[in-house]
């Protein structure tokens, strides 16, 4: 008798460390489910801030684009024609200038 109450008492405990063991790697599963969820959040995150950043490179390169093309104008003679028409009201040679009459 001694040797089946030996047998039953290492069944009922080799039961309950299976059953620990058990509750710990589904307890495991649990918290790594958690974290992966939030590590998804934080990528979707992530990829949204990644494509606002792709829009403002974008934006910034073609504002580049815009001041590379504008220097190179302001280096040309007709920039230079423009200014002087505009802001010290010079014209060329065999020019007529026609003006507004503001009285009427």
């Amino acid at each position: 008798m001694a040797r089946t109450a030996m047998a039953r008492k290492r069944k009922h405990s080799s039961f309950m460390g299976f059953l620990l063991v058990a509750i710990v790697v589904f307890l495991i599963s649990i918290i790594i489910m958690i974290q992966s969820a939030e590590v998804r959040s934080k990528l979707a995150g992530y990829n949204a801030q990644d494509a606002i950043y792709d829009e403002q490179i974008a934006a910034e390169e073609e504002r580049s684009q815009e001041i590379d093309e504008l220097g190179k104008y302001i280096q040309t003679k007709g920039y230079a024609e423009e200014q002087a028409r505009e802001k010290l009201g010079l014209t060329n040679e065999g020019e007529i200038v026609f003006r507004k009459d503001n009285n009427n």
